[in-house]
């Protein structure tokens, strides 16, 4: 199947096979879409913050693998990342690997770099952005 589009950049006819865009397509996008949920999205644009992708509140408990060991609540989730609410700080531009458990028999092991970190009195709120697996 081919389809064509419209390159925003430079306003050229693109033509894009269906099986290119597929390949396109992370194994990411693929495991976040059993963990999203179905409904609406949070529309809300949080101090004039400018967003690239919709945020979905997601019920998770969150488990911080490496580089520190801890434990914690998912806030909200999109296709980019997570924001995460957990009982020990990361430093910013670390990379963490978190086991994300959306049902006793349900989870799913990401890799993400600490893009901004709030302390509180109760623990850390973490802005998460999803990344490719840490090569070993």
């Amino acid at each position: 199947m081919v389809f064509a589009t419209t390159d925003r950049r430079k306003h050229w006819p693109t033509t894009v096979r269906f099986d290119t865009f597929r390949s396109a397509l992370t194994p990411l996008a693929e495991r976040l879409s059993s963990i999203l949920p179905k409904g609406g999205a949070d529309a809300a644009v949080h101090r004039g913050a400018r967003r690239r992708f919709r945020r979905w509140a997601l019920d998770a408990d969150i488990e911080l693998l490496s580089p520190v060991r801890g434990s914690g609540l998912a806030i909200n989730a999109s296709v980019g990342g997570l924001r995460i609410a957990v009982d020990t700080g990361v430093p910013v531009d670390h990379i963490c690997t978190l086991r994300v458990r959306t049902a006793p028999d349900h989870s799913t092991i990401e890799h993400a770099k600490v893009v901004w970190s709030r302390a509180r009195p109760d623990g850390y709120l973490l802005g998460l952005e999803f990344v490719s697996a840490p090569s070993s």
